[in-house]
């Protein structure tokens, strides 16, 4: 939750610059595109973020936790051989265990649509009917407006998880 706190200090400073430019344009067509489209974008990733999130740690809280990863941790270099037999007869139960694929497309979906991103879409559909019965709509703008939060939250994921990876060295 802290990342998501973080993300929207970081949109609403970036928001503000984009105010600002606008107001020193003096271009209200531009203004009223970029916010319309930057606030239904902004909720569209925020609420991704936080339902994937959500997902992902009612995986872990249920012991939900790929064989990959289990294999990854448990014995990196192969020095607990008497305990590896034991080992595999875990994972082999665990296995049996593992998610149809209807269920597992299911769990998936749950993470994916949250209420924060369905009102994103609707206030991303209504704002471009909006625009566009006035007469106001602009392209150019509206599509700013849209590619701003992607890009800032995927420059946001980079430096966390560069950050994250010098801190375990």
């Amino acid at each position: 939750m802290k990342e998501v706190l973080n993300l929207i200090r970081i949109l609403i400073a970036v928001d503000i610059g984009i105010v600002v430019f606008c107001y020193l344009e003096d271009n209200l067509i531009w203004l009223y595109n970029t916010q319309i489209a930057f606030f239904a974008t902004s909720l569209i990733v925020i609420g991704s973020f936080v339902g994937y999130s959500n997902m992902v740690r009612r995986s872990i809280e249920n012991g939900n936790v790929g064989e990959d990863i289990l294999k990854k941790y448990d014995d990196q270099f192969d020095l607990y051989d008497e305990e590896d037999k034991i080992k595999e007869k875990e994972l082999e139960n665990y296995k049996k265990k593992k998610l149809k694929w209807y269920e597992a497309l299911l769990f998936s979906f749950k993470g994916g649509f949250n209420l924060i991103r369905i009102l994103g879409y609707v206030a991303l559909i209504a704002g471009f009917l909006w625009l566009k019965n006035n007469e106001i709509f602009d392209f150019l703008s509206f599509l700013f407006g849209v590619s701003v939060v992607p890009a800032v939250s995927l420059i946001y994921l980079f430096v966390e998880a560069k950050k994250t990876k010098n801190q375990s060295n």
